[in-house]
């Protein structure tokens, strides 16, 4: 097989194993106000399940360095499929609470290990571009799971139809990863020859300073903050109704969705440092324009919100390997990915808090606020870059 071809293979598994990310992720938000009846739970219940998820995928995703010394990428990615896949059938097969809690560690344990794998194994394989798109393909995965869940949902008034149809996708694309499994058959150790790297003689024992990329990511929370508050944020401060602020929040995930698709052509055209400023800028643009009423300008501000914030997440995930020798990188990116789940776990919480607190008033200055400190945050490692 020549090169070109292997590539090209490995591209479109890789865009394959990004939809199959996504398809989990709106589950409970899509489904639980039918799932809640079959279980006879409670609607603010969804929290609980999503935090254990979260606390797994991060735990899970913190130790991938550990778990990397022993298996290739390709058995990391289908054992945490095949967890996936175990959770999915869980939340089927019965109406038992105890069972539903049973499969959220599955979940989260599939989902935090597998987003290492494929961030760290993209990032050290693929061009920036292709990384943008990856992105854009997780994106792809999230819709695709809402539309399945709508359509069952109005159709045939059952979740677990739609659930099933979700759990068939992911075992068919775990078929095709145990087929292709020689394209990803590398164990992902770091190697202590970084020949290609100037800074192959530093020492490559993990410090304090290189916790400044997941640092980034941990306030990049702002995504979920965004997702969460945004239509409460339009109907309790601006009484808008609730399918119209429902909308702002869509245009948002539109927008984001959108933008990782235009970042893997702009970077052709722009370098990356360059994109990511650009958008840092539009995004402090747009943030501010969160502080007025809602009017004709609102659905195309939400939207540039989420296309400002597109290009943060698969970009900032290239550093590590530019910046570092092969273990740092290899942890810093794994880190990456557990310090985002744990500030998508905390920020919710923290600023659910403030706002029953001091109304959603203030939630334009929190967001202000955080994108203030990713900019700086970008600019801080961008000088640690540079010595």
């Amino acid at each position: 097989m020549s090169k070109k071809v292997t590539l090209s293979t490995l591209v479109v598994l890789n865009f394959i194993i990004y939809i199959s990310l996504g398809l989990p992720d709106s589950i409970l938000g899509s489904a639980w106000p039918s799932m809640r009846q079959s279980y006879a739970m409670g609607a603010s219940q969804v929290s609980y399940l999503t935090t254990i998820m979260l606390l797994f995928s991060f735990f899970s995703s913190m130790l991938y360095t550990k778990i990397a010394k022993y298996l290739t990428v390709a058995q990391v990615i289908l054992m945490s499929m095949l967890c996936v896949i175990i959770g999915l059938i869980l939340m089927i097969v019965s109406s038992n609470p105890i069972v539903l809690f049973i499969c959220t560690p599955f979940m989260g344990i599939g989902q935090g290990a597998i987003d290492v794998t494929v961030n760290h194994f993209a990032a050290k394989h693929l061009p920036s571009s292709l990384m943008s798109l990856l992105h854009g393909f997780y994106g792809v995965g999230v819709s695709m799971s809402a539309a399945i869940l709508t359509f069952f949902l109005s159709s045939f008034s059952s979740w677990r139809l739609a659930i099933g149809t979700i759990a068939l996708l992911e075992i068919l694309i775990l078929l095709l990863i145990f087929v292709y499994r020689s394209h990803f058959a590398e164990r992902d150790v770091a190697t202590s020859e970084r020949e290609d790297k100037p800074d192959a003689g530093l020492s490559q024992t993990f410090q304090l300073r290189h916790l400044i990329n997941p640092i980034f990511y941990f306030f990049y929370a702002i995504e979920a903050v965004m997702g969460i508050f945004l239509a409460t944020y339009y109907v309790e401060n601006f009484q808008v109704n609730s399918a119209q602020a429902a909308f702002y929040t869509t245009l948002f995930w539109l927008g984001l969705m959108v933008g990782r698709f235009v970042t893997g052509a702009l970077t052709r055209f722009m370098t990356d440092k360059t994109i990511i400023y650009s958008h840092l800028g539009l995004l402090l643009l747009m943030s501010i324009t969160l502080f007025f009423p809602p009017g004709f300008y609102t659905m195309a501000s939400v939207f540039l919100i989420g296309l400002a914030m597109a290009p943060l997440y698969p970009l900032m995930m290239m550093l590590p390997n530019q910046m570092y020798p092969e273990p740092i990188a290899q942890k810093v990116i794994s880190y990456n990915v557990g310090f985002c789940m744990l500030g998508i776990l905390v920020f919710p919480l923290l600023f659910g808090a403030l706002f029953k607190v001091m109304n959603f008033s203030i939630f334009p200055a929190l967001i202000l606020l955080l994108t203030v400190i990713l900019s700086a945050l970008v600019l801080l490692i961008n000088q640690q870059q540079k010595k």
